[in-house]
């Protein structure tokens, strides 16, 4: 597979098993890795024009000792992209695919707290894009979906493996510059991009470098005690006093949303009272 690699200190000597062999790279992408790593906390950047998922490399790297956080892992075309569940994510191009691989120790992130990573990422991506866009409505959907205009644009997708379980990989796919006027019917329905809603197009190195930026803010912000997830949350959340239906454990729970909690669980007051989730899919909006 051909790719790039940039690494904020290169090796002199020989290659580590993170690397791929020169011959094997090819300057095929738009990005500049220097200016990622320049501008950015991240430490190398790994570049594919086509990737199964950008996820499953990230989660190649976390087992590799000499591979040093922070990692991007970019992709042009993704072809086995997914989402939670057994959800899958169309990718075109002009869309931005990449997983971010990060240790949870840099940001002090305890078991406690690491289920909180889902929907502080979420918010980054919230925030970030009510800097780049106007007269556009950005909402987010428990756990870290996140919508423009009602339809969604991006998805976020968190995993670790077991060993080492102090790395986490963060797979986010946005829809830049890739118009959903050519997506299949089903996913136009429901689906929009940058593109399609600010009637312009961006510059994915610049986005994902202002990404970078907030998920790393974001994910410093949640050994903060005094940091409110709630407010930040309530700014964009778009369940907020619907009642809605929670798929959780193989059941279905439904109740008006309350909004989240502290700690980032889903509340939702229901016939025997509020109830806190921290993990479920939401199936529906009655």
């Amino acid at each position: 597979m051909p790719n790039e690699e940039r690494d904020a200190n290169p090796p002199a000597a020989a290659e580590s098993e993170c690397s791929t062999p020169a011959s094997e790279l090819r300057v095929t992408s738009d990005f500049d890795f220097d200016r990622i790593v320049a501008e950015t906390f991240v430490r190398k950047v790994e570049f594919h024009q086509t990737l199964g998922s950008t996820n499953d490399r990230g989660l190649e790297l976390t087992e590799r000792p000499d591979c040093e956080c922070p990692v991007v892992v970019l992709a042009e075309s993704q072809t086995q992209g997914r989402g939670r569940g057994e959800n899958q994510w169309w990718s075109a191009e002009g869309s931005l695919t990449f997983s971010l691989v990060v240790d949870c120790d840099r940001f002090s992130l305890t078991p406690e707290n690491r289920p909180k990573a889902s929907l502080t990422v979420g918010l980054a991506m919230c925030e970030t894009l009510s800097e780049l866009l106007s007269d556009v409505h950005i909402g987010l959907k428990w756990p870290n979906d996140v919508f423009l205009n009602g339809r969604k644009t991006c998805g976020i997708l968190i995993e670790t493996r077991a060993a080492p379980a102090n790395r986490l990989v963060i797979g986010v796919g946005l829809n830049v510059n890739n118009s959903l006027s050519a997506a299949p019917d089903a996913i136009r329905e429901i689906a929009t991009s940058l593109i399609d809603v600010a009637g312009q197009s961006f510059a994915l190195p610049d986005v994902l470098i202002r990404l970078i930026g907030q998920i790393e803010l974001n994910l410093h912000r949640l050994s903060v005690p005094r940091d409110d997830l709630r407010t930040r949350w309530r700014r964009f959340c778009v369940l907020r006093g619907q009642t809605v239906i929670l798929d959780v454990n193989n059941r279905q729970v439904v109740g008006e949303c309350q909004g989240v909690d502290r700690d980032g669980a889903l509340l939702l007051k229901t016939g025997s009272g509020t109830k806190r989730f921290f993990s479920g899919i939401i199936a529906g909006i009655m």
